[in-house]
């Protein structure tokens, strides 16, 4: 009796241990996916769904048609597909089709496996431009004499006077006298702190004279950075002058007819004198 008693433990902790074994077996063997999806780009070692998601594939992914299990090419964008997922997310097999298959599987499951996206970095063209002083390097706050010479074209009358206009003087057409050293040649000083930056024109007392660059069009400002030694010079030629280009156009009127000046409007035609008393 004992003895039978011993076989039957015997047997039944047999079992009990078959039993364990072959659970702990099939917990330790990976879980398998299978989901359906519709494909948007297959490279690189990656499958893309049209749902945004991407994910690794195995280097041994089978491809094979979805009906007759034959081996197939690659995936193309807009194929549906019955996709195999091991537990780490790695796509082991791809069966394709191209008419649409019957929903399987819930892909959100696997999204915690999904290709990270590239960290986002902003478009360098579409950002503010950064801002660039041409006095950056200077050291700002002492006072410096800016010598300016200019030549002018040998048209400028005798009897007209060169100013400088600037952007620190609202362009101001008069803002800046300049002194005559011969006829071609006109000079002046000014005492500038430095760090500061000019922009600057040159004309003959209002901005429809100003200085137009050599091929006849119109002339960007030159820019000036104050340094932080004792004196500069800026020299600089004037081609020709705006007014006196073909074509030019006539004066702008600066205010409108009043009692007091009823023909604010140069080069008008005189109108013909009475011929005879009203």
């Amino acid at each position: 009796m004992n003895s039978v008693i011993r076989v039957a433990t015997a047997a039944t902790m047999a079992v009990a241990i078959l039993s364990a074994t072959v659970f702990q077996a099939s917990a330790q063997a990976p879980a398998v996916v299978v989901v359906t999806a519709q494909i948007l780009d297959y490279q690189n070692g990656y499958v893309f769904f049209t749902t945004g998601d991407g994910f690794r594939v195995s280097p041994t992914v089978a491809i094979v048609d979805y009906k007759t299990a034959k081996l197939a090419g690659p995936p193309q964008p807009r194929e549906y597909a019955r996709v195999t997922f091991d537990q780490t997310g790695t796509v082991l097999k791809i069966e394709l089709s191209k008419s649409k298959v019957a929903p399987e599987g819930d892909l959100s499951a696997l999204r915690r496996f999904a290709v990270a996206l590239s960290t986002p970095a902003p478009n360098p063209d579409l950002g503010q431009p950064k801002s660039f002083s041409p006095c950056a390097n200077v050291r700002p706050g002492k006072s410096v004499s800016l010598n300016v010479t200019v030549q002018v074209p040998p048209t400028t009358p005798l009897t007209d006077t060169v100013y400088m206009t600037t952007d620190q003087s609202g362009w101001n057409a008069q803002a800046y006298r300049l002194d005559r050293r011969d006829s071609l040649h006109y000079r002046m000083q000014l005492k500038l702190l430095s760090g500061t930056v000019l922009h600057l024109l040159f004309d003959r007392g209002s901005m429809q004279s100003v200085q137009v660059a050599q091929d006849g069009i119109e002339q960007a400002p030159y820019t000036i950075c104050i340094g932080d030694e004792d004196a500069q010079t800026f020299t600089k030629t004037v081609y020709h002058w705006a007014d006196q280009q073909t074509g030019a156009s006539l004066p702008i009127p600066q205010s409108m007819p009043t009692p007091y000046n009823p023909a604010p409007f140069p080069n008008l035609p005189k109108p013909p004198a009475p011929t005879s008393a009203p």
